[in-house]
């Protein structure tokens, strides 16, 4: 995993209770840069907010908020189809908020950029390993590393 990535992750995840993470998706390393995106973007629109559309910043953290949310649906569905589709769903809307992220690039400094995008970026990579997985085996990938 990319160093920003891992390195923002562990200390983004010490903030939460044994109760959030003794769920077993929480182990699922997809479901936690997303989660880890979520509390990101909503940081992001505030910001955005002075500059930017907000329809565009509306789209961003809608987004943002569907990659977990469908990561988290797809886990919890017994058929291996049922996990491939909201896999699928969860990589479109990785893919729409990089689009989204880029477009409100100029109202971010560079740093800020080079992180989301980092993190969406690693997202891409486990959700088309997982949906490989899935569609080979019809069992998610669990990488909790």
């Amino acid at each position: 995993m990319d160093t920003i990535v891992s390195d923002a992750l562990a200390a983004w995840a010490t903030s939460f209770s044994a109760e959030e993470t003794s769920d077993p998706l929480w182990n699922l390393l997809a479901y936690r840069v997303a989660r880890c995106l979520v509390d990101h973007a909503q940081g992001d629109g505030v910001l955005l907010a002075r500059n930017v559309d907000p329809r565009t910043v509306s789209q961003l953290t809608r987004a943002i908020g569907s990659i977990g949310a469908n990561v988290a649906e797809g886990y919890g569905r017994r058929s291996g189809a049922d996990r491939s589709r909201f896999y699928g769903y969860a990589l479109g809307s990785t893919r729409e908020a990089m689009l989204w992220y880029r477009s409100v690039a100029w109202s971010l400094d560079e740093s800020t950029l080079t992180v989301r995008m980092a993190f969406l970026t690693q997202e891409r990579r486990l959700l088309l390993g997982m949906l490989k997985s899935v569609q080979r085996q019809g069992t998610p990938s669990f990488e909790s590393g």
